[in-house]
């Protein structure tokens, strides 16, 4: 009873400091999307770009603060589409990768707006494998030096506990309808007509992985299969094999991006600034997702910079 009440107090006083930090987003310091409305940056005859970030883990949903969510992301380039005033789509990613449904979904819209719009990608720490795949429909492509990209591959992973569970004297009783259902079992050792059905997947995944790789950077797939294979490289190294175009940040991409907008000048840059409130809402929001189980994975396994197939999903 005592915890519960403690537990209660809790809850009522994060609730409390929430709200007073609603009230001073709301009414306090504007934020830098107040700014540039203030500034008429919307109004018909003034143009500017949209600064997007793909931050951690790309998967299917609404964003966390430590991950992209791809409904997050399409909802904001439809709402782009419909915006002639802007110009150009900045984006800046620091992503070893996630789902590959996602990453498709925000490749396919960035291809689409890419008729209308300009697109530079600025790259951080990582942007490797699916973060790259969403990179690679961009216009142009910075990176720093030390930036790690590439990892165009695909990998599955399914332990064999079946030697571990034997020694405990443990039984794992698995009832399917349909043959293959089981397929990646941890319990027991695959079949050669499943390990067949895997590769085969991986391989259609990996072929598409390339594909849309040239099409987005508009070279043959021959030159991309020499950089694939999972091999990882830095900015500078990506440059030779045609990943990355140029070493830059923020500033060199923002420029690019006003070149090709034909913008005389510098493109007035648009970018939502994060408030308090907002953190701590996305931080309720992302233990809420995992306590209901929701496909966003924080574990270190996941992180690396590889294309991952697992039973649920299928995972750059």
């Amino acid at each position: 009873m005592e915890r519960n009440k403690v537990t209660l107090l809790m809850i009522l006083g994060l609730l409390l400091v929430s709200i007073f930090l609603g009230i001073y987003t709301v009414s306090g310091s504007p934020t830098r999307h107040n700014k540039l409305q203030g500034q008429k940056f919307l109004k018909e005859g003034l143009s500017g770009a949209i600064l997007l970030k793909i931050e951690g883990e790309i998967h299917s949903g609404r964003s966390t603060y430590s991950s992209t969510g791809a409904d997050t992301v399409l909802a904001r380039l439809r709402e782009i589409e419909n915006k002639p005033e802007i110009k150009g789509i900045l984006i800046e990613i620091n992503s070893p990768g996630g789902t590959v449904g996602a990453s498709q979904e925000i490749y396919e819209e960035l291809i689409h707006l890419r008729k209308d719009k300009k697109i530079v990608v600025s790259m951080k720490d990582l942007a490797a494998s699916g973060g790259y795949y969403i990179a690679s429909a961009a216009d142009y492509i910075y990176a720093q030096h030390g930036t790690i990209t590439g990892s165009i591959g695909v990998i599955t992973m399914s332990p064999n506990l079946s030697g571990l569970l034997e020694k405990a004297n443990i039984k794992m009783n698995v009832y399917k309808a349909g043959k293959y259902k089981d397929i990646l079992s941890m319990f027991r050792e695959h079949t050669k007509e499943e390990v067949d059905i895997i590769d085969s997947l991986l391989d259609d995944t990996y072929k598409r992985f390339i594909l849309d790789i040239a099409k987005g950077r508009n070279i043959s797939k021959e030159k991309i299969e020499l950089a694939a294979e999972g091999k990882i490289f830095s900015g500078e190294k990506a440059i030779k094999y045609h990943l990355v175009d140029a070493i830059g940040g923020r500033r060199e991409a923002l420029q690019k991006l006003s070149e090709l907008a034909e913008f005389d000048g510098i493109l007035p840059l648009f970018e939502d600034e994060e408030t308090p409130f907002d953190r701590i809402i996305q931080m309720f929001g992302a233990k809420f997702s995992m306590l209901s189980g929701s496909n966003t994975m924080h574990l270190d396994i996941y992180k690396s910079p590889v294309l991952l197939l697992l039973p649920s999903a299928l995972r750059f």
